[in-house]
């Protein structure tokens, strides 16, 4: 063996030298998808040829930054992609439970609000409360378009009624008669005993019943499509009782066959019958079912049937007094007017209560829409002077204006105020009075109760003796004191909303009526003056009632007719613009919608 100095101090070389790179260019990495061929002794690769993995097609159509996107789910990008994943799915989740929060928050806040504004009674439940909150809110009429969807108003109060009349929340009602109940021919079973509930389950429970029986006369004329759970009108009903069905609006559907058809609702007497006959509603309340069932009758043209509903309420209201006989005529139905003297009620007898006073005069008001003026007209002038004889309340109710509840405290006090009011339950009203203790005026002034008798007589004298001047000065009077009362309400004397809108209706009918007999007079006078050649003794005997006599010195009878009728004249369109401004934005959208096509839910 040769040593390595002998060798010549040099190892034979073993592998070939490689080239250096040419010009001094430094290799650079290659993509997985190159296809060209490459020398080994040419250029160093850092990264392997995987011809595999080419696309050549593809390849050829891409540009060399687009072809990146062909490995754009690799080894590398795995991981990224699956944590972007994991947190998109968990902030989708985050946002879907705020968002399910909020509207369980503001679900709560609205109810709480309802039922600050129209309180439920605590003992009931939480989903009876709900259907009569729905019901509520249903009939509202929030799109201010005169459309009530009465199938859902109907089917929220149907399902609040089984639920107390059940075992839900009907606990200790009972049927009358030993637990059998009473049944009513083609009306079906008579009214449960609530005696043994408390006053604000037995107002929830005539609330319920009462708005079952408006619903039920909505939907009188409307039918059920039992295939599809919905309500139409009988006229679009394509059946063998229908031969020329009306074309149904695009909103309801498809008409339904008659075969697939029922009632919608169940009849308005048997919701009305419930409370007639029923034990523990009050005078009060079971006085209102007849008026309303009566009224319902006569809007059906079952006069005879309505007439016999208000005496039935005239029945109810003298089964509070122990001697009825001898407060109200039993035949011509006249309040005797010894019973409302001041000294009759200072000696302890019976006199007439509110609600005696109410059904005589709800009768009387039907019988001379009939036409029977003769027994409507001494019936009004014996509950006027009733009313008028009636004692002063020595302590009447105070009244304070809700906008002036909190007059003399501060901002600070009024914000305290309405957040601890929030932590507060909401309180249920008590039970108002029934109506059958004696009748007791709260103010010496005229009321508008008063004003609207006073119409109604004022009406039937004109009607019976046109040329005479008691009717119009009933009238004239009658309008005096709606105004009166109106303007004493925007000062001390506070109205309720229910008697401002009376005293409203009182004074448009009263300046409607006054308008209408100023001109059924003028007509009267030309026409006398046309066929007698003279003047009419009629008209001037009226004269005093509006001018006075000094209005007629130095005139002719006619010049003075003539100054008269327009001086009034004036005076009513004055009055009528009134009416309008009082009565704009009150009446304009207070009028009933059919709620046809509605969804029927129950």
């Amino acid at each position: 063996m040769l040593s390595r100095a002998a060798a010549g101090g040099r190892l034979p070389a073993i592998r070939a030298h490689r080239s250096p790179t040419a010009n001094g260019i430094l290799p650079r990495p290659r993509a997985f998808t190159q296809n060209s061929k490459l020398l080994v002794l040419t250029r160093h690769t850092i990264r392997p040829q995987l011809p595999y993995l080419s696309q050549p097609h593809l390849a050829r159509r891409l540009s060399p930054l687009d072809q990146q996107v062909l490995r754009l789910l690799s080894t590398e990008t795995k991981r990224y992609v699956k944590d972007q994943t994991v947190l998109a799915a968990r902030w989708t989740l985050i946002g879907w439970t705020f968002l399910a929060l909020a509207g369980i928050s503001w679900f709560g806040i609205q109810i709480a609000i309802d039922e600050r504004n129209n309180p439920t009674p605590a003992e009931w439940t939480f989903w009876t409360k709900n259907y009569v909150r729905g019901a509520r809110f249903a009939r509202e009429d929030r799109s201010r378009i005169g459309l009530v969807d009465w199938a859902m108003v109907g089917s929220d109060y149907m399902k609040a009624l089984l639920r107390l009349e059940g075992s839900t929340d009907g606990k200790d009602v009972m049927e009358q008669a030993d637990g059998e109940g009473i049944v009513i021919p083609d009306v079906g079973k008579a009214g449960l005993d609530i005696s043994n509930k408390s006053w604000e389950w037995r107002a929830g429970y005539f609330e319920v019943l009462m708005g079952c029986a408006e619903t039920a006369e909505h939907l009188n004329d409307m039918v059920l499509d039992t295939t599809r759970r919905l309500v139409f009108p009988k006229e679009v009903v394509i059946g063998p009782s229908n031969p020329d069905p009306r074309p149904p609006a695009a909103y309801m559907g498809t008409p339904p066959l008659e075969e697939n058809t029922t009632r919608a609702f169940d009849t308005p007497e048997s919701f009305y019958m419930r409370v007639l006959t029923g034990k523990g509603f009050t005078t009060k309340q079971r006085l209102e079912a007849a008026w309303k069932y009566a009224a319902w009758l006569e809007q059906t043209g079952l006069n005879d049937s309505a007439e016999e509903m208000y005496k039935w309420g005239v029945d109810i209201a003298k089964s509070a007094l122990q001697t009825p006989d001898a407060v109200l005529d039993p035949k011509t139905l006249v309040l005797k007017d010894r019973q409302t003297s001041n000294a009759a009620a200072m000696a302890g007898a019976e006199t007439a209560t509110p609600n005696i006073l109410d059904a005589v005069t709800k009768l009387a008001t039907h019988r001379a829409r009939d036409g029977d003026v003769a027994f409507a007209l001494p019936i009004f002038l014996s509950v006027l002077r009733a009313r008028r004889s009636a004692p002063v309340s020595p302590n009447p109710a105070r009244r304070i204006a809700p906008s002036k509840q909190s007059e003399g405290g501060s901002d600070l006090d009024a914000a305290v105020s309405m957040i601890s009011s929030l932590f507060r339950a909401p309180v249920f009203p008590s039970q108002p009075p029934s109506g059958d203790r004696p009748f007791v005026r709260e103010t010496p002034l005229s009321t508008c109760d008063e004003g609207e008798l006073m119409l109604y007589i004022g009406e039937i004298l004109f009607a019976s003796s046109p040329n005479s001047a008691e009717g119009l000065s009933w009238t004239k009077q009658a309008t005096q004191i709606a105004e009166a009362n109106l303007d004493a309400s925007k000062g001390q004397h506070y109205l309720t909303p229910e008697e401002k809108q009376q005293c409203k209706s009182c004074l448009r009918a009263g300046a409607s009526n006054w308008e209408a007999m100023l001109l059924k007079l003028a007509d009267t006078n030309v026409d006398l003056r046309a066929r007698e050649g003279g003047q009419s003794a009629g008209w001037f005997e009226w004269r005093g009632w509006f001018g006075g006599n000094g209005g007629v010195k130095g005139q002719t009878l006619d010049e003075a007719r003539v100054g008269v009728l327009e001086a009034e004249m004036q005076e009513v369109e004055k009055l009528k613009e009134r009416v309008a401004k009082e009565s704009i934005g009150d009446d304009i959208y207070k009028h009933r919608g059919s709620g046809g096509g509605g969804v029927w839910i129950g």
